[in-house]
């Protein structure tokens, strides 16, 4: 063999090699995404005997009361001074509470965050529809990195089960299903 071809394969190894060497030590930039957050808030309690916006909060292993009044159950929705929430999971010491009414008579209640992860302060958009029909709209000024949480309370009378959407003007869209009670 021709020792020329010997020693350019060795050149070329020693300068892949130190290259690999090289890139592996080298500090890549990744960039971060940016993006908006948009979501329906939940709360938590926990510990038995607590409080629930001034109510006394008792936790059993299928359902909860508030101020020793009638129990509810997993799905139920409840209000306590103008904000309502449907209980999620409950367990011996603690509930979840969605932060807003599945089950509807008269008005809807429901509360949002939008989380500006983009980088930069932005002015968001967002319009709510019952079902298709857009209902109420809104905008936010909100600083990069920061959020805020927006409650709101929507009169409603219609019979039936009813989705309530939130669309933002970056495209992000969240919803939940509703009914009315007889």
């Amino acid at each position: 063999m021709d020792d020329k071809y010997i020693f350019f394969a060795l050149a070329f190894s020693f300068i892949f090699v130190s290259a690999f060497i090289l890139l592996s030590f080298s500090e890549v930039n990744i960039p971060e995404d940016r993006f908006t957050s948009l979501y329906f808030n939940t709360t938590i309690v926990e510990g038995n005997g607590t409080t629930l916006e001034g109510k006394h909060l008792t936790i059993s292993n299928d359902s909860i009361a508030l101020d020793s009044s009638t129990p509810y159950n997993e799905g139920d929705t409840l209000f306590i001074d103008e904000k309502g929430y449907t209980i999620g999971m409950i367990t011996n010491n603690s509930v979840q509470l969605y932060n807003y009414t599945k089950n509807v008579k008269d008005k809807i209640y429901f509360d949002f965050t939008i989380e500006n992860l983009e980088g930069t302060d932005k002015e968001y958009t967002y319009k709510i529809f019952i079902d298709k029909d857009n209902v109420l709209e809104g905008n936010e000024s909100i600083n990069s990195n920061e959020k805020v949480i927006i409650q709101k309370t929507i009169p409603f009378n219609g019979e039936g089960t009813h989705r309530l959407s939130i669309l933002l003007n970056t495209g992000a869209e969240i919803h939940f299903n509703f009914s009315s009670v007889k």
